[in-house]
């Protein structure tokens, strides 16, 4: 019931606006540093598109995603759903994480970044997205170029 009354809330869309205004003028600004028009930033599924091709490949995108629509068809529950559509959900959900943990990593490490700034991209973004913005970090190409994979 509580939860109910704080989503319904005024104050909640308010704050939640805010946030993601924050969080895309932190997006702008790392696409700014990346050479990237920071305007891109503000359409959803464009903004990971410019981040992979900023850290790792545009075609690894287009998989991810695929991936991505495919997890949610497959784990789309149903009367007539079994098990086995379930598991192959879940693996696809699987190999799209560590798709993204791996996009997360090359980006801090372009960004001059450790793995477990990586980490903090793939499980807090509206954090360190603003901090790598905003923050001290420039973009370094080369570091990707750098991995190996």
């Amino acid at each position: 019931m509580f939860l109910m009354s704080m989503v319904a809330s005024p104050i909640f869309w308010v704050l939640t606006v805010i946030w993601y205004i924050l969080v895309v003028a932190g997006a702008w600004k790392m696409f700014e540093k990346a050479g990237e028009a920071g305007w891109k930033a503000i359409i959803p599924i464009y903004n990971m598109y410019i981040v992979y091709k900023l850290c790792w490949n545009t075609s690894l995108f287009w998989i991810w995603f695929g991936i991505s629509v495919f997890a949610g068809i497959f784990g789309f529950q149903t009367e007539t759903t079994t098990g086995f559509a379930y598991i192959i959900s879940m693996i696809l959900s699987l190999v799209q994480m560590l798709i993204q943990i791996t996009c997360c990593y090359r980006l801090s490490f372009a960004f001059g970044h450790n793995i477990l700034y990586g980490l903090g991209l793939y499980f807090f973004p509206f954090i360190f997205t603003v901090i790598l913005g905003f923050g001290s970090s420039t973009y370094q190409p080369w570091r990707t170029n750098s991995l190996g994979f």
